[in-house]
């Protein structure tokens, strides 16, 4: 540990998630990968170094607890990536605002509906459902502030400015799903379906080097959090690659790197498998991102592709 209180960037509402899950069921489908890959290819931050110029995208750090809004929305980014590069959708690539998913999925009327006040966290079927329903703010959009703890808390108590609400509303989500298997993990990340994954944290800031990877130690639990699942290999070890946002150096001093992004590590099956069975997580995949239409390129003869 950095002498962070990583408890207080905990904001997973795990006491009310389930019958916030039951209330909001309707808004979410039924997994299902039919027809789909069944062996893991290129991880998905692979197509997101290129969007990105070559580099991995910037991992959030938090500063209060907005967690639920950074693992989904990281989750998205890369989801836009994999689309622009290998589904080739016509889309220019924009960073996500979470405060925005943070402040929609706390105070909008069919998602939190402002029922847990002042006081910080969110649910994953809060932060789906406002993703699907009301879209993404990106950092670049005219007015956007910077980030900051305190901003999150403001927009998630008081709810998100309409201006910026008018701004993300057509940049949504198209669906998303609940999992409740480590098979289901699987079959969504090696179909480049990016999960939020929420759980009674028990994998602190470090990590451990396991046959020359860098992986999540059980341990004592940090408190309710919610981070991103992005990739998943089934050698040396079956293990899903998990990512924080605690900034760069979470789980990451020291260890091996094997190219993936800075602030996670591989979470083990085995492990995975005991937190489905001890912790009830809350982990949805996501699907289909309504991006901003890339702009016409100038052609031969010096007019607009039409």
């Amino acid at each position: 540990m950095d002498g962070t209180d990583y408890a207080k960037l905990c904001g997973w509402a795990a006491d009310i998630a389930e019958e916030e899950y039951d209330r909001l069921a309707g808004n979410f489908v039924s997994f299902s990968c039919v027809g789909g890959l069944t062996e893991p290819g290129p991880p998905i931050w692979e197509p997101a170094k290129k969007v990105n110029g070559g580099s991995h995208l910037d991992t959030w750090r938090q500063e209060t607890g907005d967690c639920v809004s950074m693992g989904a929305t990281q989750g998205t980014e890369y989801l836009h990536c994999y689309e622009i590069e290998v589904a080739k959708e016509e889309e220019e690539f924009h960073r996500i605002f979470p405060p925005c998913v943070y402040g929609m999925s706390r105070v909008m009327p069919d998602c939190g509906n402002g029922r847990l006040g002042r006081g910080a966290g969110s649910t994953g079927a809060w932060a789906a459902t406002a993703m699907m329903k009301y879209g993404h703010l990106f950092v670049d959009d005219e007015g956007c502030p910077e980030y900051s703890g305190d901003l999150a808390d403001s927009w998630g108590y008081r709810g998100v400015p309409e201006q910026f609400q008018n701004l993300a509303r057509d940049n949504t989500v198209k669906q998303a799903s609940r999992l409740r298997s480590v098979d289901e993990i699987r079959t969504a990340l090696i179909n480049y379906n990016p999960c939020t994954y929420a759980l009674y944290f028990k994998y602190g800031s470090g990590a451990t080097e396991y046959k020359g990877y860098r992986v999540c130690r059980r341990n004592d639990p940090v408190g309710g959090h919610q981070v991103c699942l992005l990739a998943w290999m089934d050698d040396p070890f079956p293990a899903a690659f998990m990512l924080n946002s605690w900034g760069k150096r979470a789980h990451t001093a020291g260890l091996p790197d094997n190219g993936e992004p800075l602030g996670g590590a591989w979470i083990r099956a085995e492990d995975l498998e005991t937190d489905l069975r001890r912790e009830s997580p809350e982990i949805y995949s996501l699907s289909g991102f309504s991006g901003v239409a890339a702009k016409p390129w100038w052609g031969l003869f010096g007019g607009p592709k039409t």
